[in-house]
């Protein structure tokens, strides 16, 4: 009954995402990408990012290999996909038995279906492995999950800090499965977008001298708070800054139930006299103070940076072996 379901979401598709007849094909693969051909057409395709997708690749070659029901169908959902490059990566590196790829740009519809049919032309026995549409991501996600469709991953590779979609994608989650997040936001990693990331991430960055690690809790603080909200408590698999862009992403596993609430959630404070960073809970409020300074005297008022809130996590859970 899983696999079934797994091939049959083109039988659920509304009426705007049935079979189109296709146009002319596509032209010729005109790039590589870690042996994956691929046609980038008009779509926005950067191959300074391979490194993520190659990341991204590698975690869910490893979740599909080690998830509870190895023998079910692993299903991939990529919310942004471009070119479809990421898709095609899942279906032909990462073992993916159906990918949903969906870009909210129907003129990139012709590429992305060329490049998808180059790994599978035609349907076996009638079960597709692939679907394309072109929906906004967070429309897309929670449909998913109004028709208790869930993936194994999910990746959104998302521009500057929308976060809006981060609790659709929870909720079209598997326990257990992956999300792949996306953070573009260097101005609010450098402590200039205060309001901005208050409102996508919940919280309130400072200048400090480590924005490229900042702008990643930024980010896994953002989806500690969405989890939470749901039920749920989130562990990062691994967090990777890129220079070009920025870019800041991080894989995170779903996990059942609320953590204790606040352990790893709290401030991080720098001071500017003597350069220290350390980090103090909720309770420590009105406590904060610098090594360097007399204890009575508060850390804000030492001339600090404070960061509020962020998560402690450790920002790479595990290294994976594939050997």
């Amino acid at each position: 009954m899983a696999s079934a379901a797994a091939v049959s979401f083109h039988q659920t598709l509304p009426p705007p995402l049935q079979h189109r007849r296709l146009g002319p094909t596509p032209p010729r693969c005109t790039h590589s990408e870690r042996g994956v051909s691929f046609d980038p057409g008009s779509a926005f395709y950067r191959s300074e990012s391979a490194p993520g997708r190659d990341l991204a690749v590698l975690a869910a070659t490893i979740h599909r290999r080690r998830r509870l029901d190895p023998s079910g169908p692993f299903l991939c959902l990529d919310a942004m996909c471009g070119c479809g490059i990421r898709a095609l990566r899942y279906l032909a590196q990462a073992g993916a038995d159906f990918v949903w790829a969906n870009d909210a740009s129907d003129a990139l519809r012709p590429v992305v279906v060329g490049n998808l049919s180059r790994f599978e032309p035609e349907p076996l026995d009638g079960q597709r492995r692939w679907v394309v549409s072109h929906l906004d991501a967070t429309r897309l996600l929670a449909e998913r999950y109004l028709r208790r469709e869930y993936f194994d991953v999910i990746d959104v590779d998302s521009f500057g800090s929308e976060a809006e979609y981060i609790r659709a994608a929870f909720l079209a989650l598997k326990i257990g499965g992956l999300l792949y997040l996306t953070s573009t936001d260097w101005r609010s990693a450098r402590g200039y977008g205060g309001k901005c990331s208050l409102s996508s991430y919940g919280a309130y960055v400072r200048p400090v001298p480590y924005p490229n690690e900042i702008g990643l809790r930024m980010l896994l603080g953002g989806a500690a708070r969405e989890a939470a909200m749901l039920g749920f408590h989130i562990t990062p698999v691994f967090s990777y800054y890129a220079y070009h862009g920025p870019i800041f992403r991080a894989m995170i596993q779903l996990r059942h139930g609320k953590e204790d609430g606040i352990s790893n959630y709290g401030f991080i404070c720098h001071c500017k006299s003597c350069g220290q960073t350390q980090t103090f809970g909720f309770h420590e409020l009105g406590q904060i103070s610098c090594r360097c300074a007399d204890r009575t005297e508060p850390m804000l008022g030492h001339g600090s940076s404070t960061s509020l809130p962020f998560p402690f996590f450790v920002l790479m859970d595990k290294v994976y072996d594939l050997s």
